[in-house]
């Protein structure tokens, strides 16, 4: 919250009473640049912290633990999100509308009956959607920060097939893991501090503590809060430093402490499974038909448009092709609104949800994306091997993911270093 209304809020808070009896104010409990973070955010954090613990079946950590956790989760947010505001990066209420839209549709909900949980949960639905706002302008800027400066050349895409194809079939690990960062240009301190931290989590996890717990406790990891669980990973995107430890360690076991640029890692391995050597996707053929959304053309006016033509094809069997041609916004209304076949993840989220639930010759109701109002027609699915060109892209973006994990962590640590912090006792 901005630092200067909430001064004016302790002020008028702190002035006023009721039955000749004040009322406290919120303490602060933070400074993080030109923001505050307040007693009252950080407790309704925590207990939506510890909801989310309880629901992953992990065990709670230490309350002191969780409450560190927690502020320092919600510094970097505020150190990061102040950034943002300060370089541009700007949110349109359309963007955030679209973003609970896509998270009702994950939960197979509707908006009001998404919010209702939510407010269910302990999170009203002014905070859930400040959330969404400081969320997505955070992966602007990630985007703009990190993701666009990253480079995968050809010889590491090449790397990245050698090792699948030489891969074992039962090679996908779910891991856990803690990291202790250190800071850069590091002292001798430094580094004594941390790998007394280090110390400590193996000391807590050999003497039968969750591993899930102490990653939540004492992990300075993005994901500590989730018990530390970065997901199954195949070897082809995992560094060497962790795949050398993996080969020897057994379900159930943790490794010793690894040293990378970002500081000091500990993983333990929660299981494995198979893997098809074979990769085989589905491709959808559609074609579609957009009426955009601009100044020139209002919500309700696009939405009428599309009503409208939706209605002309399936009542009075008009030619979607023709009309794609003469009423669509998109490029591919030349091509009579032909898409191609198209793999998964190729569209945005609502567009390939539509897609996904038509069956072949079916034409969706008006579906509504970032870009405006799509009506889509499914003409046929195959299943496919994925191409030689297929799997390049795919081990890009595998390349990709797996330097953003580490920049992005080092990236953070630097806005932090560069953002005003004062704890307030």
């Amino acid at each position: 919250m901005n630092f200067l209304l909430k001064c004016i809020l302790f002020y008028l808070v702190s002035t006023h009473t009721f039955a000749g009896t004040p009322i406290p104010i919120d303490r602060v409990v933070a400074i993080v640049g030109e923001s505050v973070i307040i007693e009252s955010e950080l407790d309704r954090e925590i207990s939506l912290a510890q909801n989310n613990i309880t629901k992953s079946g992990s065990s709670m950590p230490d309350l002191n633990f969780l409450r560190k956790q927690v502020l320092e989760r919600m510094i970097t947010r505020e150190a990061l999100e102040g950034l943002a505001d300060r370089t541009g990066i700007r949110v349109s209420d359309n963007e955030v509308r679209l973003a609970l839209q896509r998270l009702a549709q994950q939960q197979n909900l509707s908006v009001t009956d998404y919010l209702n949980l939510v407010e269910k949960q302990g999170l009203s639905a002014y905070q859930l959607r400040q959330n969404i706002l400081t969320e997505t302008k955070i992966m602007k800027l990630r985007r703009r920060e990190v993701e666009t400066k990253l480079i995968v050349n050809e010889s590491e895409i090449e790397s990245y097939l050698d090792k699948l194809r030489d891969a074992p079939a039962s090679d996908e690990s779910l891991i856990a893991h803690i990291l202790i960062t250190i800071p850069e240009n590091a002292t001798i301190e430094d580094l004594e501090v941390a790998t007394s931290k280090a110390q400590e989590a193996i000391s807590k996890f050999d003497s039968g503590v969750d591993f899930r717990q102490v990653a939540a406790e004492l992990s300075e990891a993005s994901d500590a809060l989730e018990g530390g669980v970065m997901g199954w990973r195949d070897p082809s995107n995992l560094p060497d430093l962790f795949l050398d430890a993996l080969k020897v360690m057994r379900i159930g076991q943790r490794s010793d402490v690894l040293r990378s640029p970002n500081g000091f890692h500990i993983l333990y391995l929660l299981d494995k499974r198979g893997r098809d050597a074979q990769i085989i996707v589905q491709q959808t053929l559609a074609r579609h038909i957009l009426l955009r959304v601009d100044r020139a053309v209002s919500e309700d006016d696009a939405l009428i448009k599309a009503m409208d033509i939706r209605n002309r094809i399936v009542i009075g069997g008009e030619d979607f092709e023709q009309l794609a041609k003469t009423t669509s916004d998109d490029p591919s209304g030349v091509k009579g609104g032909k898409l191609g076949w198209l793999m998964p993840g190729e569209t945005v989220p609502e567009f390939e949800l539509a897609l996904n639930s038509l069956e072949p010759g079916a034409v969706s109701k008006p579906v509504r994306t970032q870009f405006g109002y799509h009506l889509i027609e499914v003409l046929d699915r195959r299943d496919s091997d994925i191409s030689e060109e297929r799997q390049k892209a795919v081990a890009r973006q595998a390349i990709l993911r797996q330097k953003l994990e580490f920049r992005f962590e080092e990236w953070v640590r630097q806005v932090r270093d560069t953002t005003f912090i004062k704890y307030v006792n």
